[in-house]
C-alpha cells in the first residue's frame, strides 16, 4: 500500500489570534487573564470554604468541591498556553506537548460532564427518596461516582490521544490518496466450488438460530414458571444473539450467491457499530448471568433482595452501555483512518480487516484494538471464572449427593455456552496478527457469527429441564385447545 514520503511533522504552531490587530491582542489578553484569576480565586474559595465549614460536609457540596477541583486543572491545561499566544503568535509545541495538554484537556473536560450527572443525581436521591437520601448518598456512593467520572476521563482521553497521535503528521497539504468511497467483500471467493454449498448449510443454520432464539423468548415471556432473573437474561442474550445475526449474515449469504453489493464506508461503519455493540453486549450478559448463579447458590437465602428487578435492570443497561461506550470509540479511531483499497478480505466489516486497507501505519491503532479486546473478552471471563470457583466450592460442601445434583445443574447449560463462546472469541482477537491465513480467520469468524449464537438456544432447550418442561407445557396447552 502507498506511504506518504514527506518528512514527519516534529512539532506544531498555534494560529490563535494570529489574525487580530496587536492592540485587539492586548485587550483580549487582559480581559482573559481578569477572567483567569476570578476563576482560579472564586474555585479556590469554593474548596476552601467548603474544607473548613463542617456544615458543608454533605455530598453535595463534596461533588461542588471535587468540580471546583476539575475545573481549575481544566483551566489550567488550557489559559496559560492561550495568554501566552495573545502575546506572542505563533508558538511552537512538540508533538508530545501537545499529546499531554489533549489528555487533560479530554480527562478534566470529561470528569466535569459526569460530575454533573453526580451532582444531578445527588438532587433527584434528595428531594424524591429524602428519607433514604444517607443511606444511599453515604461517603462509599459519593466515592464511587467521583472515581467513576474521573475513571471515565482518563480512559476516554488514553484511548483518544493514542488514537490520534498515532497517525503520522505531514507539512502543509496532506498526501494525494486515492479516495475510497465504498468497499467490496471478498468473501468467500477462495471456495468458489463450494460456496452452493455453503449457504444452503449457513442458511439452515440461520433460521434454525431465528427459530430457536424466538422460542426461548416466547416461551419464556409466557410461562410464568420462567420469570426469574436468569430466564430473564436468557431472554435478553437471546434477542441480543438474534440481532447479532441479522447485522452480519444476510451479507454473508448475499456473498455466497454472488448477489454481493458494495457496502459504503456508512454501511460498513453502522454494521460494525452493531456488530461490536452486540458482541460486547453478549460477553457482559453471560458475566451477569454468571453472578447470578452465584448468589442463587452462595446466598440463595437473599437471592430475591439481591436479584430484584432493579439489579437486573441494572446489570442488562451496564452491559449495553458498555458495548455501545467501546463501539463508539472503535468506530471513531478506525473511520477516521485514510482507505487506499476497497477490497475487503472477509465477508463483514470486522475491526482488523478494514484497517488492513488503511493508507498509514496502523500499529497504535492495533494496539489498542488489541487492549480492549483484552478488556472486553479476559475481564468478563475472569469475572465469571471467579463465580464459578465459588459456586463449585459451596457445591462441594452440600451434603447430599442429590443436591449437589441439582446445583451442578443448574449451571451446567451456561458453562457450556461461555466457554465455546469465549473460546472462539479469544482464538479471533488475541491471537498474533499474522498467525493465521485468510481462509483461517474466515473459518475462525464463522465459528462466533454462525455457530456460537446457534449454541444459546440448542442448549438451553437440549439440556435445561425447567426449558424443557416450559416447552412441553405450551405443547400441551396448545394440543388441548
Amino acid at each position: 500500500m502507498p506511504r506518504p514520503n514527506s518528512t514527519a511533522v516534529s512539532d506544531f504552531t498555534f494560529e490563535g489570534f494570529s489574525s487580530f490587530r496587536w492592540q485587539h491582542r492586548l485587550i483580549l489578553f487582559v480581559v482573559f487573564l481578569s477572567l483567569y484569576f476570578l476563576t482560579l480565586t472564586g474555585n479556590g474559595i469554593i474548596v476552601t470554604i467548603i474544607r473548613l465549614d463542617r456544615h458543608l460536609h454533605i455530598p453535595m457540596y463534596f461533588f461542588l468541591s471535587a468540580l471546583s477541583i476539575s475545573e481549575t486543572c481544566y483551566t489550567l491545561a488550557i489559559i496559560p498556553r492561550m495568554l501566552a499566544g495573545l502575546l506572542s503568535p505563533h508558538q511552537p509545541i512538540t508533538i508530545p506537548e501537545c499529546a499531554t495538554q489533549l489528555f487533560f484537556y479530554l480527562t478534566f473536560g470529561i470528569n466535569n460532564c459526569f460530575l454533573l450527572t453526580a451532582m444531578g443525581y445527588d438532587r433527584y436521591v434528595a428531594i424524591c427518596n429524602p428519607l433514604r437520601y444517607s443511606v444511599i448518598m453515604g461517603k462509599s456512593a459519593c466515592i464511587q461516582l467521583v472515581g467513576g467520572s474521573w475513571g471515565i476521563g482518563l480512559g476516554m482521553a488514553i484511548i483518544q490521544v493514542t488514537s490520534v497521535f498515532g497517525l503520522p503528521f505531514y507539512p502543509m497539504k496532506r498526501e494525494n490518496y486515492s479516495e475510497v468511497s465504498e468497499f467490496i467483500f471478498q468473501g468467500f471467493s477462495n471456495f468458489q466450488e463450494h460456496q452452493i454449498t455453503l449457504f444452503m448449510v449457513f442458511l439452515a443454520l440461520y433460521i434454525l438460530t431465528l427459530a430457536g432464539n424466538a422460542i426461548i423468548v416466547t416461551i419464556i415471556s409466557m410461562d410464568r414458571h420462567l420469570h426469574t432473573p436468569m430466564y430473564f437474561f436468557l431472554s435478553m442474550l437471546s434477542i441480543s444473539e438474534t440481532f447479532y445475526t441479522l447485522v452480519i449474515v444476510p451479507q454473508m449469504l448475499a456473498s455466497l450467491t454472488g448477489l454481493n453489493q458494495p457496502i459504503s464506508l456508512a454501511g460498513c461503519a453502522t454494521q460494525m457499530f452493531f456488530f461490536i455493540t452486540l458482541a460486547i453486549n453478549n460477553c457482559f450478559l453471560l458475566t451477569a448471568m454468571g453472578y447470578d448463579r452465584y448468589v442463587a447458590i452462595c446466598n440463595p437465602l437473599r437471592y430475591t433482595v439481591i436479584m430484584d428487578k432493579k439489579m437486573c435492570a441494572k446489570l442488562i443497561c451496564g452491559s449495553c452501555a458498555i458495548g455501545l461506550t467501546i463501539a463508539t470509540v472503535q468506530i471513531a479511531s478506525v473511520f477516521r483512518l485514510p482507505f487506499c483499497d476497497a477490497r475487503v478480505p472477509h465477508y463483514f466489516c470486522d475491526i482488523l480487516p478494514i484497517m488492513m486497507l488503511s493508507c498509514v501505519d496502523t500499529s497504535i491503532h492495533d494496539i489498542i484494538n488489541f487492549i480492549i479486546s483484552s478488556l472486553v473478552i479476559v475481564v468478563p471471563m475472569g469475572l465469571v471464572f471467579i463465580s464459578y470457583v465459588l459456586i463449585i466450592s459451596t457445591i462441594l460442601k452440600i451434603a447430599s449427593a442429590e443436591g449437589r445434583q441439582k446445583a451442578f445443574a443448574t449451571c451446567a447449560s451456561h458453562i457450556t455456552v461461555v466457554i465455546i463462546h469465549y473460546g472462539c472469541a479469544s482464538i479471533a482477537y488475541l491471537k498474533p496478527k499474522s498467525e493465521n491465513t485468510r481462509d483461517q480467520d474466515q473459518l475462525i469468524s464463522v465459528t462466533y457469527t454462525v455457530f456460537t449464537p446457534l449454541l444459546n438456544p440448542v442448549v438451553y432447550t437440549l439440556r435445561n429441564k425447567e426449558v424443557k418442561d416450559a416447552l412441553r407445557r405450551a405443547v400441551g396447552r396448545k394440543s388441548l385447545c
